[in-house]
């Protein structure tokens, strides 16, 4: 029986080996293929706005006011960036005269974009909610009416009041590009 399973063993050994030989000198060939996508990028927009009113004093400078004065002036937010975008303003003094803080007779503003009254009241609480869309390259007017009422008092005489108006612009909605 020990010969029969050793040479059962060494005949199956032999199948191995002779398994082996006889695979080796054969090569497998598959055939393959590529395929690419080549520079692709992605490129961010620029928000950019610019007003034609940007120094100290542009928008409005005015002396020797006194009650019953008014003052129309326009300013021209344009879109220089190359993605649309939407804005806000805002006003904000350094200064805190009567001019100022005294909301009904200091001085006030009626702000409009063309015949739409954006905000009447006091200047001090003046806030603009978000435009329409300004696209890239375009313009956007607002017509600002100052006024100091009639019913200025004495204490407002030889008062100067400061102000800033910042425009804020907000990207539009990201979209399926």
């Amino acid at each position: 029986m020990r010969k029969i399973n050793l040479f059962a063993g060494m005949a199956l050994a032999g199948l191995v080996l002779l398994g082996l030989t006889a695979t080796a000198d054969k090569t497998n060939a598959n055939f393959t293929a590529t395929s690419t996508n080549p520079s692709n990028t992605f490129g961010s927009a620029t928000i950019t706005m610019t007003n034609d009113k940007p120094n100290a004093d542009d928008l409005v400078n005015v002396t020797n006011l006194v009650p019953g004065d008014t003052a129309a002036r326009t300013v021209t937010i344009t879109n220089s960036g190359n993605a649309g975008f939407t804005y806000t303003a805002a006003i904000s003094a350094t200064a805190n005269t009567t001019l100022w803080s005294d909301t009904t007779n200091g001085l006030q503003v009626t702000v409009k974009r063309g015949a739409t009254t954006l905000y009447t009241g006091a200047l001090k609480n003046m806030s603009l909610a978000a435009s329409s869309t300004v696209a890239a390259g375009g313009t956007d007017t607002l017509t600002y009416n100052f006024s100091f009422p009639t019913s200025g008092t004495n204490a407002m005489q030889g008062l100067t009041q400061d102000f800033t108006v910042t425009y804020t612009a907000t990207q539009l909605a990201g979209s399926a590009k």
